[in-house]
């Protein structure tokens, strides 16, 4: 979807941008709730690929419980390519991320802190790019480790709207839009777990893109 200067400039709050998203939607407003047909769609999945009961699989159901750690990056792949929706991306743990920073901080301060780079002499550049390099490699090593649930993502329930949110005009196109009220939280939720906002933050009147702190 792409924006003309005047709608970008229109776009003052999320509750506009929702408004403009809304009306470039050029789809009638559906009979069916979208929230209902993901619930049913990955409900199917969680019961066919995973084999959890299917009365374990209820709106308040934690996801930690229907998602185990060591399988959870698996199930979240096989959930896009079964349903063939996108969900965002899963995310670096609290303590993954200080385990990275402290990795990182150490060695840039071994090789610049302690001014190792003067006693390394003619290799010295080397030596400073090795040291960059291997910080970057850091974050591939430790990126399958990062499986943590998108902000705001703690539920089956949360899961549905979340889901919805990433893929809602792909949903409109076949099933018809939501209520204009309903657009507007569902861009509220994908907002919240692109920017790893806490969702009670946001509302229609949140500054855009000031108020995200992403500008």
């Amino acid at each position: 979807m792409k924006f003309s200067e005047d709608e970008l400039a229109q776009a003052t709050t999320l509750g506009a941008l929702a408004n403009i998203v809304f009306g470039k939607l050029e789809h009638p407003v559906g009979s069916h709730c979208l929230n209902a047909i993901m619930f049913h769609k990955l409900r199917s999945v969680f019961i066919e690929l995973f084999e959890i009961p299917r009365t374990q699989i209820v709106p308040a159901q934690s996801l930690r419980d229907l998602m185990p750690w060591t399988a959870r990056k698996k199930h979240w792949r096989t959930i896009q390519d079964h349903t063939n929706y996108v969900l965002p991306q899963l995310t670096w743990p609290a303590w993954l991320l200080a385990l990275w920073l402290f990795l990182a901080g150490a060695t840039l301060y071994v090789v610049f802190g302690l001014k190792m780079l003067r006693t390394s002499g003619a290799a010295s550049a080397l030596v400073g790019v090795i040291a960059v390099v291997y910080v970057l490699l850091l974050i591939v090593i430790l990126n399958p480790l990062g499986r943590g649930f998108p902000r705001n993502c703690e539920n089956f329930g949360d899961l549905v709207k979340l889901a919805v949110a990433r893929n809602y005009g792909k949903m409109a196109v076949t099933h018809g839009m939501s209520s204009e009220k309903n657009a507007v939280h569902s861009l509220l939720l994908l907002v919240a777990a692109e920017t790893g906002t806490d969702i009670n933050r946001l509302s229609p009147d949140t500054l855009f893109p000031e108020g995200l702190k992403i500008y």
